[in-house]
């Protein structure tokens, strides 16, 4: 993606006219692929952010980089390894670091804004 340094507003209407990409599913997922819009990309790439959705689904979440999502629809649990569930929705920030492990459990449909820090 080129740098584009122009000021955009994304608003909540316009959002399902934008160029949503669709996100291949793995080998055996019965759901049909998720969607998302990379909004902004940074030049080295170690940075980013977008929109994304998916129908409810169950899968492991051990992220290779820092994720910080705002669910903007949907109700999702979080289930750690130690048994810790969270439950979230919408409004709620979901912080994930490099390296956690959880059980990503989508309740309903979700759609949530996330950004995405790359270490090198």
């Amino acid at each position: 993606m080129t740098y584009d340094p122009s000021i955009r507003v994304i608003k909540a209407a316009e959002q399902d006219a934008l160029p949503w990409e669709e996100i291949p599913v793995e080998d055996g997922d019965p759901n049909p692929p998720g969607e998302e819009v990379v909004s902004f990309r940074a030049g080295d790439g170690m940075f980013s952010f977008g929109i994304w959705r998916r129908v409810p689904e169950t899968g492991p979440m051990e992220p290779p980089y820092h994720e910080v999502a705002v669910l903007i629809e949907g109700e999702v649990e979080l289930h750690e390894e130690d048994g810790t569930v969270h439950r979230a929705g919408p409004g709620d920030v979901i912080v994930t670091p490099k390296g956690s492990k959880a059980t990503w459990k989508a309740l309903s449909p979700v759609k949530k804004f996330w950004a995405i820090y790359k270490e090198p």
